[in-house]
Order: C-alpha cells, then structure tokens, then sequence
C-alpha cells in the first residue's frame, strides 16, 4: 500500500480530461502570437478577423491582400481631361499624340469589394458622377464591375493591380466626338453607353487605405450595339482611392 501512494497523488493532480480546453488551431492560418497563446494549457483563441477573411479567399493571413480586402469600400476623386479623338488603341498605346485639348472632368466614385475568383482577381462594384467642363459641360454618371488582378510578384512591395470595367455611363450633353460635327455629323448617337475603363492602381502595403490609381474612362457603343453607335469618347483621369 505504502507504493502505490505515490502513484496515486500523481494521479490525482493531473486534471480530468474533461475539463481540459483542446483548441484545435485554424488549419494552414496560425500566427506565432496565437502559437504561443495555444501553447498555454485551457487557452481559447478565436481566428482574427484577417485570418477569418483569409480563410474565406483562400489567401494566407499574412498576404498583403488581406489587408486591402478588409477594407472593402473605397472612395475615389478623381480628376481628368478628355480626348478630342474617340480611338481608344491610339490614346491607350500613344497617349502622347492625342488632342487633350477636349473637356476637363473632375469625378467621384464610390467602389466596394465583392469578393475574389481564383485568389487574385477582386471584383469590385463602383458607382460614380462626375461633370465635364469645356467643350460639353455635361454631367456624367456610371456603374460598373470592375476585375482587378493583383497577384503580381511584387505586391509586398508594392501592392499593384490592374483592372478592366463593364458597365453602363450616361452623359446629358455628348462630347463632339460622339456627335460628330455639323459638317460631318454622326449618323447615330446614344447618351447611354457601355463604360469600359481600364484602370492601374498602386498603393504601399503598410498604408492600404491609400491608393493611387491612373484610368481610361471609356465610353463605346461596343460596335454598334448601343443604338447603332461605333464612336466613343476617352477620359484620362488620375484618381486618390480612400479605402474606409
């Protein structure tokens, strides 16, 4: 009897297992701050909100990514002019050589994220206003979706995406190179057009709530699909994004 004492108080100080707290951690999303939290016995670590978001993008925690993702919605100014030729190719590839002597346009949209396909393409919902002073003095509206890459190697640098937008912009009073002039007139005009607008954004990962971001607003009658219309008109804009 007197052996098996020992053996029995070393029994007895050991807790039942019942009462001990098992954390099973976040499968492939453990930080080392809550490895050395699980690591204390009866410790209950709930997933951070980026591990949480990580997990539903199938994006690491520590992805720069996440960090622009838990900022879902965004604001942009923006400031532009337009074009005075309605070739989107030529403005895009030889920006130089375009006319910018058209409207100066001045904007605001609002964007928020939807969600990812594929881990690095974000897709984005935006609204957004803007006015065209100069040659058109026009209001301007559009809503679109825009696909964004960002799974370039360098994002931890600097965190870069491109975009590409499909959407609807309406103008009050259309730009001359829509309308043509009135010696040569187009033959048919639409103040609703489909709003394509390729976009470049950058911003430091450790600020993600600020961005810069250069922008072709793009109206197109998409060949004709929109009333009969083939010509278009090009806004250059430079935009600052607010991320909330």
């Amino acid at each position: 009897m007197a052996r098996l004492l020992p053996l029995w108080a070393m029994m007895m100080a050991v807790p039942p297992a019942a009462a001990q707290v098992v954390v099973a951690p976040l499968p492939g999303f453990e930080s080392p701050a809550a490895q050395a939290l699980r690591s204390q016995p009866g410790a209950i670590v709930p997933p951070t909100a980026a591990e949480r978001l990580a997990a539903a993008r199938g994006l690491a925690p520590d992805d720069v990514r996440v960090q622009f993702d838990l900022r879902p919605t965004a604001v942009t100014f923006w400031v532009g002019a337009a074009a005075k030729d309605g070739i989107l190719r030529n403005i895009a590839t030889q920006p130089w050589n375009a006319d910018w002597g058209g409207d100066t346009v001045g904007a605001m949209s609002i964007s928020h994220r939807l969600g990812r396909y594929r881990t690095s393409i974000a897709v984005d919902a935006e609204g957004g206003a803007g006015y065209r002073s100069g040659d058109s003095n026009s209001p301007e509206v559009w809503g679109a979706i825009y696909f964004r890459y960002d799974g370039f190697p360098w994002r931890e640098r600097v965190y870069t995406t491109f975009g590409l937008s499909t959407g609807l912009t309406y103008m009050q009073y259309l730009p001359e190179v829509e309308t043509g002039t009135r010696s040569r007139p187009e033959p048919n005009t639409s103040h609703l057009l489909h709003y394509f607008s390729p976009e470049i954004s950058i911003a430091h990962p450790r600020a993600p709530e600020h961005e810069l971001a250069l922008r072709y607003s793009h109206r197109s009658g998409i060949f004709g699909t929109f009333n009969g219309v083939w010509e278009g008109s090009n806004v250059l804009m430079l935009g600052y994004r607010r991320r909330l």
